[in-house]
């Protein structure tokens, strides 16, 4: 049975904002893209005019602008989905409707190297937020729209991008099948030496700790929500470099947000 919110089940600041980003109904567009790093949000607005701040508090930087005459926003998630279900609840509660993940991401896949961008479509959620809301058997998924959007900004942009089953850890380290040191006699369990051959078998691309807990949360929050994912690390070829793949992906959002609301305008899908 719901019970009415108070100030104990819906906590807000003294001025009546959103505890955590400090965000009032109408301060965010609908349409928002959702970095893990508050950095990222400079990278995101550098592709918008009349960029706004909006709130800050801890890792939770908001900001909106103006891309290709359309508003869009911008708040930063923090590490993992623990953090991230935060900022969705009140998200939601400001006003947005439709997400984009901009994350950076490990690939085990030997076609795509640093700077490459990925589109996560499903998961398998290892990312224990998620679990507190539904069953663990409950599917992870990109919206489907949202993907479409964002592989056709991909394509109009000349960027270099696939579509990928992703695993979501989390854990950075042993979750990931990452030693916690050198030494030979650290703690390492048997299964650890099993973690990246067994997700290769399922046929994962991606792994990383945030996308699989975002979507189900985003999901039952009622927003629609899709990811892109900038390869940094290639734990094939043992390689780790940036090479502009997060601005591209910031870019990629900012287009796919835009074909998105202007396919919304049309009445082109459904939901």
């Amino acid at each position: 049975m719901m019970r009415e919110l108070n100030q104990v089940l819906d906590p807000k600041t003294k001025d009546g904002k959103s505890y955590y980003l400090h965000l009032a109904k109408g301060d965010m567009p609908g349409y928002v893209i959702v970095p893990g790093s508050p950095e990222r949000i400079t990278k995101i607005a550098a592709n918008w005019e009349n960029v706004v701040d909006v709130a800050h508090n801890r890792h939770y930087l908001s900001k909106r602008g103006v891309y290709n005459g359309m508003e869009q926003g911008a708040t930063s998630t923090g590490i993992g989905a623990l953090s991230a279900e935060i900022c969705f609840n009140e998200l939601k509660k400001a006003g947005a409707h439709t997400c984009i993940r901009v994350g950076t991401t490990g690939c085990l896949d030997p076609e795509y190297d640093s700077g490459d961008l990925l589109i996560p479509y499903a998961v398998i959620r290892k990312d224990g937020t998620s679990e507190c809301y539904i069953d663990p058997e409950f599917p992870s998924f990109g919206d489907p729209i949202v993907t479409m959007a964002l592989a056709e900004a991909c394509e109009r942009l000349g960027y270099k991008y696939g579509l990928a089953l992703e695993y979501t850890a989390g854990s950075f380290y042993m979750g990931q099948g990452r030693p916690l040191n050198d030494d030979p006699n650290s703690y390492w369990p048997s299964w650890a030496n099993n973690i990246l051959p067994d997700a290769e078998q399922q046929g994962v691309k991606v792994l990383e700790m945030d996308t699989g807990g975002q979507f189900v949360v985003a999901f039952l929050h009622g927003i629609r929500m899709g990811a892109i994912l900038a390869v940094v690390a290639n734990r094939k070829k043992n390689s780790f470099a940036y090479n502009d793949g997060e601005e591209k992906a910031c870019l990629a959002a900012s287009e796919a947000l835009k074909i998105l609301k202007e396919w919304d305008e049309e009445g082109r899908f459904r939901r």
